[in-house]
């Protein structure tokens, strides 16, 4: 069985962005993030590096599939340590009609930049 790179995304962007967009528009956290990234993000005296972080990790995720933002609720970025990427509904299915079987994540912040690099990857015998 076989294992092989579909696509790579990277994305950054500046802490403060985000934090604007979620303190001017009441609805945009529930457009954005589900239920469980909030929570996680809300955990923290400052969110916002972690709201940016996973903001960044769904521009990459898209990027790394090749699909764009289908639906930013459909890329959910799970738990704290290493993260883990969920995809959901539409953008699981093109996932999969691409072959695709996982993404691999990697995630940074600082007070001011959020970092994510994503990696779709392919397995099977055809890889």
């Amino acid at each position: 069985m076989g294992t092989g790179l579909a696509g790579i995304g990277v994305d950054a962007i500046e802490v403060a962005r985000v934090r604007k967009l979620l303190q001017c528009w009441q609805s945009a956290e529930d457009r954005l993030f589900t239920e469980g990234e909030a929570g996680y993000c809300r955990r923290f005296a400052d969110p916002y590096p972690r709201y940016a972080a996973r903001f960044a990790a769904k521009e990459a995720v898209a990027k790394a599939l090749g699909t764009g933002i289908i639906s930013w609720v459909e890329i959910e970025v799970l738990g704290g340590g290493k993260p883990r990427v969920a995809l959901h509904g539409r953008t699981a299915q093109a996932a999969a009609q691409l072959g695709i079987t996982r993404v691999e994540l990697s995630l940074s912040h600082t007070v001011d930049q959020a970092y994510a690099v994503a990696a779709a990857v392919k397995e099977g015998d055809d890889v």
